[in-house]
């Protein structure tokens, strides 16, 4: 087969679309599939409504006909068939997935930003560590090998405009940061010691706009240190032994304390126990290495 172009976008939501355009006459018909009256032109659909199908059979109706078969010629004309945003990025093939990471300032989010991408608190585009948080902006960070991943870091709480901190709102914060929420594949939740309400309800909603919400509880490594200062017995089988049995009833505890707050029941296996500290990421300590591949797991 012949094909002269593939391209996908990515519309609002959960829908993924892919467009196949092909010089063969009388195409098969097959599941998922959609022929035209353009010879040879098909739509591989993924999800579509009855609208949207036939937008798209318009779609490929126009592309047989036209001799710039370029792809920003096709991206002009797939943006006024169906009358919305198409990205260029994902629809040159250079999409960029994008990690949500939420957290109140204390949380570890900044360290785990840094860790990730192999980079101290001091190195050149290192996220800032330790700081009051005090800005309502979203920052992206690019991971230096993984170029396609972006993590975007969103702040756990809302400023008035003179910079003051004010009563967290899940209506205004949606106003303000819902379309960046809409951007993310999935969202990392993190939070350290108690479970915070702000992260509570925003997991809520972007789990009410059908994204994957993971949880991450971090610093793991003070909680192993107090627990051998103030119960050094519960290690008597052993060091690897009793931090094993911390992990799993912090893990426990944080889905009970999820469903208890509101967010409902979460997967166990949506909930990891970290030390965000660079040494501990890189060696794997805990479920560093199951984050990490639920991260990457993104990019297929």
């Amino acid at each position: 087969c012949n094909v002269a172009t593939t391209r996908h976008f990515g519309g609002k939501g959960k829908h993924r679309y892919f467009i196949m355009a092909a010089y063969q006459p009388g195409p098969a018909q097959s599941e998922g599939v959609f022929s035209t009256s353009a010879d040879g032109v098909q739509i591989v659909v993924d999800d579509l409504g009855p609208e949207e199908q036939e937008k798209f059979r318009s779609f490929a109706d126009k592309v047989k006909n036209v001799k710039d078969q370029s792809p920003e010629k096709m991206l002009q004309m797939l943006q006024e068939e169906v009358g919305q945003h198409v990205d260029e990025e994902e629809w040159m093939g250079q999409a960029e997935v994008r990690i949500g990471i939420v957290g109140s300032s204390g949380s570890g989010k900044s360290t785990f930003i840094n860790s990730f991408r192999g980079l101290g608190p001091k190195d050149p585009n290192a996220a800032p560590v330790g700081t009051t948080e005090t800005t309502d902006n979203t920052a992206k960070y690019r991971h230096p090998e993984q170029k396609k991943i972006i993590l975007m870091d969103f702040p756990g709480a809302l400023f008035a405009p003179d910079g003051g901190p004010v009563a967290f709102d899940a209506k205004e914060y949606t106003t303000r940061f819902g379309g960046k929420m809409e951007e993310c594949r999935v969202l990392l939740v993190f939070t350290s010691g108690r479970v915070h309400d702000n992260a509570v309800w925003i997991a809520r909603k972007a789990k009410e706009m059908g994204k994957k919400v993971l949880f991450v509880r971090s610093k793991f490594d003070l909680d192993v240190q107090n627990m051998k200062r103030d119960d050094p017995e519960y290690f008597k089988e052993g060091e690897e032994q009793g931090e094993a049995r911390l992990l799993e009833k912090e893990r426990k505890d944080y889905v009970s304390k999820l469903e208890t707050m509101g967010f409902g029941r979460a997967d166990i296996g949506d909930v990891f126990i970290i030390s965000g500290l660079l040494d501990n990421i890189q060696r794997g300590r805990w479920d560093a290495p199951a984050l990490k591949e639920a991260i990457l797991k993104q990019l297929d």
